[in-house]
């Protein structure tokens, strides 16, 4: 500690800076420590109660009684806050789960400009554009770079940042059997500038990806970009509320490395299997190795052309029931000329009870074509849910499932089974 102090006399001498304002009695410092998780277990009725594994898309139909997967995210920081308003955070994360990342590190200042904060390394960033009913990230560039968030301009908030990202979790990298091997795990190179001026918000990226081969040689686009323009409303179908009635309106283009299920994306295990192109996704059980989401993630041509939609919100009435319906849809135009789409809609009605148990449910139909084959699925869930809600905010919830689900990835009619399911299950979930 004493050559800690001695260290950072010396830098505040260099600077200018007289050790007094540093070490006055207002300065304060403090342990912070983050974290979310959900655990849950499903399980298919046609299937004498196994394991349901994944039943369809929650992105789609809606979360309840489909969150098949589970996730854990641990965030320790430790900030400095000095009396003149500058503040460090240092910060840490672990993560597990399909689509939980891979963990964090980084660094956030406030001080070296007068509005926003500074970050350098690894973590999320762009991922506050969030439909909770669905657990859909339409925007998710998150990486390793460096930017800074909440920075006024003029009447407007601004985010910019760079962030570099790639498929380091690729098994295949260095293996002599797949042809450019050395080329799989490339960096993709991302400058994005977001802004939000009162409803309005917009977001741009642009991106670069020298070599982006596959393991058959194939080199596939090596530039993209894409743009995000977001409105949002006070009122859902024309009601009014107490504040909390709203609907978002998002529009987003892409090309290249913008398109599929990059589109408001950088390399990032939730982009790899987020809903955006039908020919992505997890393919590998169907064309064999390579074929896996976070491959096929890249695997875009320079004059692939991705657009989509979405329409969601919430109202809550004088009554306390609430509901909150998501519209959303994605177009893919393909370099070969072929095309892929899907459209959905959802909606989740929520009820109180008393002060620690609601009920909850949801209805949800997608419609998917692929070239010109098509095929749909829909789901309807009941969800009684307790929780015990804190002085601090954290709220627990314990959620009972039951599912029934129209064309389930469950079932298998050519082995003489249904084409629907019925999923019961459980599930725990909090944040703090």
């Amino acid at each position: 500690m004493k050559v800690s102090k001695v260290h950072l006399a010396c830098m505040l001498a260099i600077a200018g800076v007289t050790s007094p304002s540093i070490y006055a009695s207002e300065n304060t410092e403090g342990f912070e420590f983050n974290g979310y998780f959900r655990q849950g277990l499903l399980y298919s009725v046609e299937n004498d109660l196994k394991d349901s594994d994944f039943v369809a898309q929650k992105e789609t139909l809606g979360r309840l009684g489909l969150e098949y997967d589970n996730q854990t995210n641990l965030d320790f920081s430790y900030r400095w806050t000095y009396g003149d308003g500058r503040s460090l955070k240092i910060g840490a994360g672990v993560a597990e789960g399909l689509t939980a990342g891979n963990g964090s590190g980084f660094v956030e200042i406030t001080g070296y400009t007068d509005t926003g904060v500074l970050f350098a390394g690894k973590r999320d960033y762009g991922k506050e554009r969030y439909i909770w009913m669905t657990d859909f990230f339409y925007t998710d560039m998150s990486g390793t770079g460096f930017g800074v968030e909440n920075m006024k301009v003029g009447s407007a908030i601004v985010n910019a940042a760079y962030i570099a990202s790639k498929r380091d979790s690729y098994d295949l990298e260095d293996d002599e059997q797949f042809k450019d091997s050395d080329n799989l795990n490339n960096i993709m190179h991302a400058v994005n500038v977001a802004a939000r001026y009162g409803v309005w918000d917009v977001s741009a990226t642009l991106k670069a990806m020298p070599d982006n081969w596959d393991i058959t040689g194939k080199e596939w686009a090596e530039t993209g970009f894409d743009i995000t323009v977001g409105y949002k409303l006070f009122s859902l179908l024309g009601l009014q509320g107490d504040g909390s009635s709203h609907t978002n309106f998002v529009l987003q283009a892409g090309k290249g490395l913008g398109a599929g299920n990059l589109l408001g994306g950088t390399i990032t295990d939730y982009n790899a299997y987020r809903p955006g192109g039908l020919r992505f996704g997890e393919h590998e059980f169907e064309w064999g190795v390579g074929s896996d989401a976070l491959s096929l993630l890249t695997q875009v041509e320079e004059d692939d052309v991705s657009y989509r939609a979405l329409v969601f919100g919430g109202h809550t009435f004088d009554n306390g029931i609430g509901i909150f319906p998501s519209v959303q849809g994605q177009y893919n135009d393909y370099a070969d000329g072929t095309y892929d789409y899907w459209a959905s809609a959802m909606v989740r009605p929520v009820m109180g009870i008393n002060s620690m148990m609601y009920l909850q449910g949801e209805i949800g139909y997608v419609y998917n074509n692929w070239d010109g084959d098509s095929y749909d699925q829909a789901k309807v869930t009941i969800a009684p849910t307790l929780m015990f809600p804190t002085w601090t905010g954290v709220n627990p919830e314990v959620r009972f499932l039951a599912s029934w689900v129209k064309n389930s990835w469950t079932t298998d009619p050519d082995k003489g089974q249904p084409k629907n399911d019925f999923i019961v299950g459980i599930q725990t979930e909090a944040s703090w």
